[in-house]
């Protein structure tokens, strides 16, 4: 699934998630999209992406005790058709009980996330779906059944989960794999971190992404990224590798915040350039350049615009163009 929450709002909703002595009970927040898209040269060249919702809610329980949870719904107009199946379009993100006895000491147990990666993460990404690189090698919002202690200690944060594949009955459900995430803010608005999965390819999100990766039993994806946003910059990047064939894959962009510039303080107005690219050693490979501004309004409105130029080894170069348009809210 796509993700189409700002940078600005993954920040806003990571902070709700992570300080569960807010004095609020409840917290909340809604994103809702519409996107657009032409690509040149296909049979089906339209690409419609609506309606795109995301709901999330953290409720503080007391103690240092609270439970969040975060749902998705996203449909989607290609190969000439709607994708109408619900269980498809509909994804449960989130939906865990979290223990915090200090910053740097929290367990959380239930569906939680795989932090492999930038938007795995919950990291920036100006572009209006998943950058390339990451969403071909794994799976995207990766989330699964689990248990993860994290923290944060002074510059250091870190993740340490352990995760299974629910059966039922229980006591048939097995051992899917484990992730870790360690950053370090090497200085003030620069986040460096390193990422790791290792588990099994028959269950969960890595099979249901790909049926074709059944034959293997252990794989690994392996992130390195970096993201820095300070004095209007939003500048990340990502190198990820996996065992599955064997494959690499890169992407990088860079944006600046112009608002300022022209006396706008209740908005954002972002230029960005990005390139992805995945390499399949065994396979096709793809580099991709993209252009594109990402906006942000009053009341809560977010518009965004790029164009995309995509060189895979296995077909033709094409060219695309995408608008979004959008809303997002808090309570």
């Amino acid at each position: 699934m796509a993700t189409c929450a700002l940078a600005l709002l993954v920040g806003r909703a990571q902070a709700a998630e992570e300080d569960s002595l807010k004095t609020e009970p409840l917290s909340g927040y809604v994103t809702t999209e519409f996107n657009a898209g032409h690509t040149q040269g296909e049979a089906h060249p339209w690409l419609v992406d609506f309606p795109h919702v995301i709901g999330g809610a953290t409720l503080n329980l007391g103690r240092g005790w609270s439970a969040v949870a975060e749902v998705e719904y996203e449909r989607f107009y290609s190969d000439g058709r709607w994708g109408n199946n619900f269980r498809n379009n509909y994804t449960t993100n989130k939906l865990y009980i979290n223990k915090e006895w200090n910053p740097a000491l929290n367990l959380k147990l239930g569906i939680i996330d795989v932090p492999v990666g930038t938007t795995n993460s919950g990291g920036p990404a100006l572009t209006i779906y998943d950058p390339l690189g990451e969403s071909t090698l794994m799976p995207m919002t990766w989330h699964e059944g689990g248990a993860a202690l994290w923290g944060k200690v002074r510059k250091l944060h870190y993740q340490v989960g352990a995760y299974v594949y629910p059966t039922a009955p229980l006591k048939e459900s097995r051992l899917l794999g484990a992730a870790a995430r360690l950053g370090y803010e090497l200085f003030n608005g620069l986040d460096l971190s390193l990422s790791y999965f290792y588990g099994s390819a028959k269950e969960g999100m890595v099979q249901r992404q790909n049926p074709n990766l059944a034959e293997y039993s252990h794989v690994y994806h392996a992130a390195f990224d970096f993201a820095y946003l300070a004095y209007g910059w939003v500048v990340d990047g990502q190198l990820v590798a996996s065992s599955c064939h064997n494959n690499r894959a890169a992407g990088m962009e860079v944006g600046y915040d112009v608002a300022p510039l022209m006396g706008a303080k209740s908005c954002s107005l972002i230029p960005f350039a990005r390139y992805d690219g995945y390499y399949h050693v065994e396979g096709a490979s793809c580099n991709k350049f993209t252009l594109g501004v990402n906006t942000t309004l009053p009341l809560g409105f977010t518009f965004k615009m790029e164009a995309a130029r995509s060189n895979p080894t296995d077909s033709k170069c094409s060219t695309s163009l995408n608008i979004g348009i959008g809303w997002q809210g808090e309570f």
